[in-house]
């Protein structure tokens, strides 16, 4: 049996998707872009945290330093060079949030979410969140739906976005997810696979150079020890769902991070200086993508676009 109860996080509200005979949950904010803030998954009947969360309202809201920390990634995900990117053979420029060089990780991690829907059964509980974005921002002036449905049920969490271009006109877009996995321990002691023989090639500053070169380092299970990542890697696009694990092997788990290769066609990964945890994200498409003319980054008038990825634990 499944359930949904609303909690408390520092005065914020977190809406709770509970599996009540496992004791599994998924905590959702919608007042920040519909953060995922934890999931508690199980295992040998031992439930497991996997989501290295926000420990406080500051860590959440990026007051300190912004770690996106299961921050919905929207209209773009990754880096715009220096801010700016041309479309229709318009100018547009966004402000600089990446060390003040790039643009980072879209305009909606923060926006508040409305709550428009939500469902629970003996087999599964659902939440469905809406967010409109206004036509008069300068530098996104192209209005869009965003509608985000979570599901937890026996096999995890699913996340479904549908976007909808709501503009007469096309629009760039971009759509991923920042999820930080964690086992409970040091990254450096567990091994990762990722489903993928190619990685984008970036510059110094992680711009794509326009080549996209071999990569088998993580294609069977490796350790990941002192290995730093932030790079984006190509799904072969013939595999319907593509799953990118972490494993730790003494303690018999493994966390699968899954992805339909139609829309989420790459998948970033990056490894945060505390080696606590790794960010495993499914993306729509590379780093700077907007200036890259690339047609999974365009939305024509009225269509709609469904990205889908969930989590596991094994």
């Amino acid at each position: 049996m499944f359930e949904i109860k609303t909690d408390d996080f520092e005065g914020i509200e977190i809406v709770k998707l509970i599996n009540t005979v496992s004791g599994e949950y998924a905590s959702i904010i919608p007042s920040f872009g519909g953060n995922i803030h934890e999931l508690v998954l199980q295992k040998h009947n031992i439930l497991h945290d996997v989501i290295y969360t926000n420990k406080n309202k500051e860590e959440l809201s990026g007051f300190y330093s912004n770690l996106y920390r299961g921050a919905k990634l929207n209209p773009f995900s990754n880096r715009i060079d220096k801010g700016s990117y041309i479309f229709e053979n318009i100018s547009y420029s966004i402000p600089l949030n990446d060390a003040g060089i790039h643009a980072l990780h879209g305009f909606v991690w923060n926006k508040p979410f409305s709550i428009t829907a939500s469902k629970t059964s003996f087999e599964f509980a659902t939440l469905t969140l809406s967010y409109t974005h206004p036509k008069d921002s300068a530098d996104f002036p192209f209005s869009y739906t965003l509608l985000v449905t979570y599901k937890l049920c026996i096999e995890g969490l699913m996340v479904t976005t549908q976007i909808t271009n709501t503009s007469p006109t096309a629009i760039p877009m971009g759509d991923g997810w920042h999820p930080y996995l964690t086992l409970g321990s040091s990254i450096n002691t567990l091994k990762l696979q990722i489903p993928s023989v190619q990685k984008i090639e970036t510059t110094d500053t992680l711009i794509p150079t326009g080549k996209i070169i071999e990569d088998i380092s993580f294609f069977e299970p490796a350790l990941l020890g002192e290995r730093e990542l932030d790079n984006a890697f190509v799904l072969d696009s013939s595999v319907e769902k593509a799953e990118t694990l972490l494993f730790d092997e003494e303690e018999d788990l493994t966390l699968v991070v899954w992805q339909q290769t139609d829309t989420y066609p790459f998948v970033h990964v990056y490894t945060p200086s505390d080696r606590m945890s790794v960010a495993i994200e499914p993306c729509s498409a590379i780093p700077d993508a907007f200036n890259r003319n690339m047609i999974e980054t365009t939305l024509k008038p009225a269509e709609k676009k469904s990205y889908v990825f969930g989590i596991q634990l094994r």
